[in-house]
């Protein structure tokens, strides 16, 4: 896929019948091959192998293969595209690159540099150590050895600039981004590189005569697109490798990739038959479009695994209201087993530039309201937040049972809250609750709104999904654009052509917009279903589970019931129906044996 390997600064695609744009004159095209014969060259000097690939220039956009969105291009200077291709036909199970160690930038070189033994003798606390030492060496090496360097022909096919990197996009372009948590991902991310810039600088002030903050953030970006995690003599490490960072990104993977000890060389091998001509990937991971896009400078039109699970994924936001009755009482629940470490961040601090990067993403968000803080303005009620995809997985699992906390009455905060004995024993008799299901036999300061993985009650269930709803509107709310806005603009390649900055901010929201859509689909369905159940349950024959689970397994249209809706609904409302039933008709018994008119029926306990 689109990998950072130079900046992205490409005209749009042309309409069909207008000429193609000249991306590059013939004496710029001479002086691209050279450096990069040079590089090539001076990689089989060394002892390099890659005979069955060669690198190859696409003059336009077009000249790759459109007919894998996912397949993009290394964009190599303003000016160039090139990915690896094969040769010739490569069977399964062979090895096509193989890079010497001598090659290999690792961590270890970059703390045997005099700047690098200064930062680890001073034991500064760094947000990204690894990275930081392959980032000194580079550095360091380039200053001081300039074109006598050994490592010169890889420093001088590295980009120039990143500006497909999000802390490099200008205000326009950052704009449409506007109501997505990555803003605050892009800011965390400038915060962090100037933070450990300016700490090595008072312990090492020799490093601002290596390079200015922003060639600081430019080799942070470098480092962090590019670095593979390796083990070499039985210690992981990180290390540039030259020539195998230009593999664009595909998934399902292609290849696989070791540093192979006998050898004593970082290798490429082919998984599958790849065919004479056709490019050569590599797979960066089966990972959210956020992290794709924040630290490899592209969004991934279809992320989608071979399953259909899509890993792109939104943050949701919780915490108790100030103004819930309960408040006290639920955030000492809310809180329990926390401890600092795990207590989020306060709000981002300004920074003085009104021009900076973090000045422009705070007036985006105050375009929308939107807060940067990650804590409620009550200190005493912490925001706790859940990444969650389209799937029913952990992430999921806790977000319901952080919801079905919030959504407590008196009685059912009690039921969970406290242990076996004493008067949330009563709670939960009350509700039917056994002691293995409400896991009462464990003290209650081992329990924790993260651990209310069942349904309390029918009354507390509708209520957790009707939270959920506004939560998710509210969030589907702060965007500018509708999820159908965003379709259409992506069926609008003048506008948003391949590859820019623009379209992958449109592929990064539309990823975004669409699992919130779907948990406030999944809240609708519940609520539905919810609905039905006590209407089942105070007598009302029109209304049949049954039926209404048929229905939407039936339904295959576009906006019928995603199958993990589907099964919450049969399995984990199934549930709760039984249940229901069972209670009614233990109340009825003991009403009919005591002959007494004072027992609740069912419905107290469901509205």
């Amino acid at each position: 896929l689109f990998h950072p390997f130079l900046s992205v600064n490409m005209p749009p695609i042309p309409s069909i019948g207008q000429p193609m744009p000249q991306l590059q004159t013939k004496a710029t095209h001479r002086v691209a091959e050279d450096k990069f014969q040079k590089f090539e060259a001076w990689l089989k000097e060394n002892g390099a192998y890659f005979d069955l690939l060669e690198l190859r220039e696409y003059d336009t956009p077009l000249e790759m293969d459109a007919a894998e969105e996912k397949k993009e291009s290394t964009i190599v200077d303003e000016s160039e595209m090139r990915g690896v291709h094969s040769r010739v036909d490569i069977p399964p199970d062979t090895v096509c690159m193989i890079i010497p160690r001598k090659c290999l930038i690792t961590v270890e070189m970059g703390q045997a540099t005099p700047l690098g033994q200064t930062i680890l003798e001073s034991d500064l606390d760094l947000d990204a150590p690894k990275h930081i030492f392959l980032m000194i060496y580079i550095l360091w090496d380039r200053k001081v050895n300039g074109s006598n360097s050994f490592f010169h022909p890889y420093y001088e096919i590295l980009p120039r600039t990143l500006s497909n990197m999000p802390i490099f996009w200008s205000t326009e372009e950052l704009l449409l981004l506007e109501g997505s948590y990555l803003l605050e991902q892009i800011a965390d991310r400038n915060e962090a590189i100037a933070d450990d810039y300016h700490a090595i600088c008072q312990v090492a002030p020799d490093l601002q005569e290596l390079c200015t903050l922003e060639e600081f953030k430019w080799a942070r970006m470098c480092v962090c697109s590019r670095n593979f995690g390796l083990q070499i003599d039985g210690h992981r490490t990180s290390a540039m490798v030259p020539h195998a960072d230009m593999l664009n990104h595909y998934r399902p993977r292609e290849t696989k990739w070791t540093f192979e000890e006998e050898r004593q060389a970082f290798t490429i091998t082919s998984l599958q038959r790849i065919h004479a001509g056709s490019q050569v990937y590599d797979s960066y991971g089966q990972k959210c479009n956020h992290r794709f896009l924040l630290n490899y400078g592209f969004a991934v039109e279809d992320n989608n695994e071979i399953d259909g699970f899509c890993p792109n994924e939104v943050p949701i936001d919780l915490s108790v209201s100030s103004s819930d009755p309960l408040h006290a009482k639920k955030i000492e629940f809310w809180a329990r087993g926390e401890t600092d470490s795990n207590t989020l961040s306060a709000a981002l601090a300004a920074m003085s530039d009104p021009q900076s990067l973090a000045a422009t993403i705070d007036a985006v968000r105050g375009a929308t309201g939107s807060n940067i803080s990650r804590r409620s303005r009550d200190e005493e009620a912490p925001i706790k937040r859940v990444r969650v995809c389209i799937s029913n997985n952990e992430n999921t699992r806790l977000l319901f049972s952080l919801l079905r906390t919030l959504a407590c009455n008196e009685e059912e905060l009690n039921v969970i809250s406290t242990s076996s004995t004493g008067e949330g024993a009563v709670g939960r008799a009350l509700f039917g609750l056994t002691d293995q299901r409400s896991l009462g036999a464990i003290p209650a300061f081992y329990r924790s709104c993260r651990d209310i993985r069942h349904p309390i009650s029918l009354r507390n269930e509708r209520a957790a999904m009707r939270l959920l709803l506004e939560t998710t509107s509210r969030s589907l709310s702060s965007y500018p654009t509708t999820l159908d806005k965003d379709i259409a603009d992506l069926g609008d390649f003048d506008n948003f052509p391949r590859f820019s900055n623009q379209r992958h901010a449109k592929i990064q929201v539309r990823g975004e917009k669409e699992v919130l859509h779907h948990f406030a689909r999944w809240a609708r369905a519940a609520i539905e279903v919810l609905d039905i159940i006590e209407r089942e349950v105070n007598g009302d024959d029109t209304a049949s589970f049954d039926a209404t689970i048929a229905l939407m397994a039936g339904d295959e249209s576009p906006n019928g019931a995603h199958h993990t809706v589907l099964r919450y609904c049969e399995d984990v409302l199934g549930s709760l129906r039984r249940e229901e039933w069972k209670n009614t008709r233990r109340r009825n018994g003991n009403s009919k044996s005591s002959g007494s008119d004072t027992a609740k029926t069912s419905s107290d306990f469901l509205h």
